[in-house]
């Protein structure tokens, strides 16, 4: 009878620190302990940190034949930029290009053109697109030193 209450036990412990020793994964929409926040896409294959100034953010995809958008969007009060979303402008795109399709298109397709380059994987291609209008409640939090600090810390996964 001990044996099995030894054994018992030891089967919970395991169970016990394999979860403990799990990788504790960052929500995307809770600011880590830095006050960023970090968003994954598996399916689109990388992971970019968000500013702290970022709270609320929201995503969408839009897809294409030869891309894929990933739209970040973040809350304004500004009504006199046109809004997609209500409340919402998008102050950054990212990107996936057909890796065949880039090659095949870089210089001549002004939509392309519009994307900086951030980085490449055997069959993708990914830019970055930022907001040419800063909305007024942005015009302040907004810098070079935030888009340099999202386009360093974009990562393929």
């Amino acid at each position: 009878m001990k044996k099995k209450y030894f054994v018992v036990i030891i089967f919970l412990g395991i169970i016990f620190l394999t979860g403990c020793l799990k990788k504790n994964e960052q929500l995307m929409d809770v600011s880590a302990e830095d006050g960023n926040y970090y968003y994954r896409n598996k399916d689109l294959g990388f992971n970019l940190v968000l500013p702290k100034e970022f709270i609320y953010y929201q995503t969408q995809r839009q897809k294409a034949e030869d891309f894929i958008d990933l739209e970040v969007l973040i809350p304004t009060s500004d009504q006199v930029i046109i809004q997609d979303v209500p409340g919402y402008l998008k102050p950054i795109v990212i990107r996936v290009f057909d890796k065949e399709f880039w090659e095949e298109n870089l210089g001549e397709n002004k939509f392309i053109n519009l994307y900086t380059k951030l980085d490449e994987s055997r069959t993708r291609v990914y830019g970055i697109k930022f907001w040419e209008q800063i909305p007024s409640d942005w015009s302040e939090k907004w810098s070079e030193d935030i888009k340099e600090f999202i386009i360093n810390n974009f990562e393929l996964r």
